[in-house]
């Protein structure tokens, strides 16, 4: 049986959706876990210290604040922030974040990516969707070659909770009238993934770092098409929704994010993110399905 390690871990991203899941999930299992946030008396902030966290004020962007932050850390999950007007921020922040955890001695690195990113060569299309894949893959690269006693870097997909708020706003800015809509065909496969699916692999990551050191993980707990996406909300929640394929402008006009549209322009060309599911499966880590995922989110849903 693994043994809870005492040793403290640091969540960045610990107020998100990615590691706000890490930092609980690591609580409910007995570790002891820090969260690094720039407003301790945010409601996300206040709600992880209830659970019985710890929260260190601090910014990716000063060193010394992190070196106070990673003070008394053995290892670090780390979930870094993408600024949608400067797309410099993350991997500045990442860089800052991998250099003072080398200096503090930090051992082991459990760090949240995005499908795809370690394939080559790249679907080039959109600049934008280039540099985005670029910055990621040079965050990894960086944790990777850190000299850690341990690294692991996960690959989300899909994240089912684009499906509610705040993310609808950009990502599904019409469900609210039961409708779904975007450029893929209304029978491509898409993988699927929540904040829990990466939190579970984080956990285990944490516990047994031998077995999953120096391993990319392409995470998805599900594979369903936007019309099945759509069949699932009706059916789960008592709610008519359908599906609209949309050409890319009128995706955009009608307010879904444009890098969303881009994704789901490159999902449609490349389908599966590069990977089989059962690549996740054989971890044995227990993952959601999007109907569960549904069922257990149902009073977060805003839908007419």
């Amino acid at each position: 049986m693994i043994q809870k390690s005492s040793n403290l871990i640091l969540v960045i991203g610990g107020t998100g959706t990615q590691g706000g899941n890490v930092a609980r999930e690591l609580l409910a299992h007995g570790h002891c876990v820090r969260v690094l946030t720039r407003n301790l008396d945010s409601t996300a902030a206040k709600q992880i210290a209830s659970k019985g966290a710890e929260t260190v004020q601090g910014d990716m962007e000063n060193l010394a604040s992190l070196e106070t932050a990673m003070e008394g850390v053995s290892a670090i999950f780390s979930a870094q922030y993408a600024d949608p007007n400067d797309p410099t921020v993350e991997p500045r922040n990442a860089a800052n974040m991998v250099a003072v955890a080398k200096k503090v001695g930090i051992k082991q690195i459990v760090h949240t990516s995005v499908a795809s990113s370690n394939l080559f060569p790249r679907w080039d299309k959109y600049p934008s969707l280039i540099e985005y894949w670029d910055h990621k893959y040079q965050i990894e690269e960086l944790v990777r070659n850190g000299g850690f006693r341990s690294w692991t870097v996960l690959h989300p997909c899909w994240f089912m909770e684009n499906f509610i708020e705040p993310f609808t706003a950009v990502m599904a800015p019409e469900l609210k009238d039961g409708i779904l809509f975007g450029v893929m065909n209304e029978d491509t496969p898409i993988k699927l993934n929540c904040g829990l699916d990466t939190a579970r692999f984080a956990r285990a990551a944490f516990e047994n770092p031998e077995k999953f050191n120096g391993k990319d993980i392409n995470v998805a707990g599900d594979e369903r098409s936007m019309s099945q996406i759509a069949q699932t909300l009706s059916t789960a929640l008592g709610k008519k929704v359908h599906y609209e394929k949309v050409s890319i402008r009128a995706a955009i006009s009608r307010g879904m994010m444009a890098g969303s549209v881009y994704g789901m322009e490159w999902m449609e060309a490349v389908r599966g993110y590069g990977f089989d599911i059962c690549e996740t499966m054989q971890y044995g880590i227990e993952l959601s399905s999007f109907e569960d995922w549904v069922k257990d989110h149902k009073d977060e849903f805003v839908i007419n």
